[in-house]
């Protein structure tokens, strides 16, 4: 099938040495440069080890989708993240993962999560009776504390004392910056077993394993229903067997719903606001759009949608995704050997001039529906495609519009010349986002 086929065009084995060390440095810089370079595409040789980047959108779509069963996450995430939060969702393959979709796949249903829509507004109302004014305020550390109380309180609807909270935020979040180490600097592997930092996080998980098996077996012990997504896990039964999840299996499935539900609404949120501040014209419309909305109506509402999504094209939390070949394979006459691992950079995609006018601007109209081009290549995958196609997507959706609306609401932002730093980890994190907060 793929005799004369060739390798994408790319790098020999010192190049692809050096480009490496490179990316360590600098990773979204460095895989720009080679996809400018080699047209949207190109190949990497590690020896052993051989990758294919692309943010061909036609590429990504035949990986994730047309052709998805000869496609697995690759062990550099599955298993390093897999060893912290267990064998869930974003950390499973195969047989294991169908199963585990099939069940957890219907509590996402937007009929099911409407009725965590209350929830998510009364956090947000809480929240902002304290959210702080001024002229250089820091929103990146706000928004990930509110995207955290976020789907705490909605995984678990009832009161958690703060020091369990804390305890859990800190494991979420350290613990995501040691894999990202390990895995971009796999020469410090031993140093990183030898000096302790493996067992120090492998103490985190076990602390928050236990935080959430307690409060499961006080779920357990309850005749109350919390209306909760803890409610859904625990109720949900094996199609094949009529059973529920095992104890252990329902935290593995809870810690992925954390890591993975609350960092990248944080992410998306900052860089909104971020945007909204410097295109004052944009925020003002919001407001306009989203006067006097009902609930129901704000999680419909099209301007919002088109911010957000606009918000994550130019700043995809899920910046970049691997998966590797089970066989061998081809596409656009490229050949693809078994274990190639294919990296797909969304954040190149979604600044690419071939299928966005304007890439670096902001501009949410481009997401109206009145102004959607039926005949352009899908480009844009802010919540990936395909069956692993990121099982919150509507509720990531609901809870964003939910926060925009009201923030826009009672507060402005406006711009104070700073932009945020980068920072390209597991999802893409802005640091230092200052803008200006004002309350109407």
């Amino acid at each position: 099938m793929t005799a004369g086929l060739k390798l994408p065009p790319g790098y020999n084995f010192l190049q692809s040495l050096w480009r490496t060390y490179k990316q360590v440095k600098n990773p979204i810089g460095t895989i720009e440069e080679s996809m400018e370079r080699f047209h949207g595409t190109y190949s990497v040789n590690l020896g052993r080890l051989n990758l294919i980047a692309t943010q061909d959108p036609a590429f990504i779509d035949y990986v994730l989708k047309v052709n998805h069963k000869n496609y697995y996450k690759s062990k550099i995430l599955t298993q390093q993240l897999g060893q912290f939060l267990g064998n869930g969702l974003l950390t499973s393959n195969g047989e294991y993962w169908l199963k585990q979709r099939r069940l957890i796949q219907p509590g996402f249903h937007h009929e099911r999560i409407h009725a965590l829509f209350s929830i998510i507004k009364k956090t947000v109302d809480d929240f902002l009776k304290d959210f702080p004014t001024g002229p250089k305020v820091d929103v990146y550390p706000l928004m990930n504390k509110l995207a955290f109380e976020i789907v705490i309180n909605t995984l678990f609807n009832v009161k958690i004392p703060q020091e369990k909270r804390d305890e859990l935020g800190s494991f979420i979040s350290e613990t995501q910056d040691f894999v990202i180490r390990d895995v971009r600097q796999p020469y410090k592997s031993w140093w990183f077993k030898l000096s302790g930092e493996v067992d120090k996080n492998l103490k985190r998980a076990a602390g928050a394993r236990q935080i959430i098996r307690e409060i499961i077996q006080q779920r357990k012990q309850s005749t109350e229903k919390f209306n909760d997504l803890l409610d859904m896990l625990l109720d949900a039964r094996y199609e094949d067997i009529g059973e529920p999840m095992e104890e252990d299996q329902v935290i593995d499935e809870i810690l992925i719903l954390v890591i993975a539900g609350h960092e990248t609404t944080a992410n998306a949120l900052s860089f909104a606001l971020y945007l909204l501040a410097n295109h004052p014209h944009e925020l003002e419309k919001l407001k306009s759009a989203t006067a006097g909305l009902s609930l129901d109506a704000t999680v419909r509402n099209e301007q919002l949608s088109a911010v957000i999504n606009e918000t994550m094209r130019l700043y995809p939390p899920a910046w970049i995704s691997d998966r590797v070949a089970l066989q061998d394979d081809h596409f656009k006459g490229f050949r693809i050997p078994k274990d190639t691992i294919m990296v797909l950079f969304y954040y190149g995609l979604h600044r690419d001039a071939q299928y966005f006018d304007d890439p670096a601007d902001f501009k949410p109209g481009r997401f109206l529906k009145k102004n959607s081009d039926k005949d352009k290549p899908k480009a844009f995958y802010p919540f990936g495609s395909g069956p692993r196609l990121c099982i919150g997507n509507n509720f990531a959706m609901a809870e964003m519009a939910i926060f925009l609306e009201e923030f826009v609401s009672n507060f402005t932002v406006k711009a104070t010349g700073l932009k945020p730093g980068v920072k390209p980890l597991v999802t893409l994190r802005p640091d230092k986002v200052f803008l200006g907060v004002d309350k109407l």
